[in-house]
């Protein structure tokens, strides 16, 4: 029974390994932002686009990007220098602000 108990517990600790290591290596689906709606409130998403505006706040910043579908806010809670770059990838969840769907980025990538 001890020997039994033993593999159970490796088996389901080098369960938790797998998932965490697949959930961190693969990728999502590139949306379009025409794509994004309410059915996809807190799922993570990533989006391709063009910055067009940038506004910087006390404790985060706002970032507006388009692609040839639409366009949206990028949230993130921390301030980068974007000035010079035009196109971005954004990895984050969808979320809801004032009626409006923005995305909070967990991660941006310049093209």
């Amino acid at each position: 029974m001890d020997k039994l108990f033993k593999i159970s517990l490796v088996g389901s600790i080098l369960g938790i390994f797998l998932i965490l290591f697949l959930a961190n290596t693969l990728t999502l689906k590139q949306t379009n932002i025409v794509d994004i709606n309410k059915k996809l409130l807190n799922k993570k998403v990533r989006v391709q686009g063009t910055i067009f505006n940038i506004r910087n706040y006390d404790y985060f910043q706002v970032i507006s990007i388009r692609d040839e579908t639409g366009k949206i806010d990028i949230t993130l809670d921390k301030n980068l220098e974007l000035t010079n770059i035009k196109e971005i990838t954004v990895t984050g969840k969808v979320k809801e602000y004032e009626q409006y769907l923005q995305i909070q980025a967990d991660k941006i990538m310049k093209n």
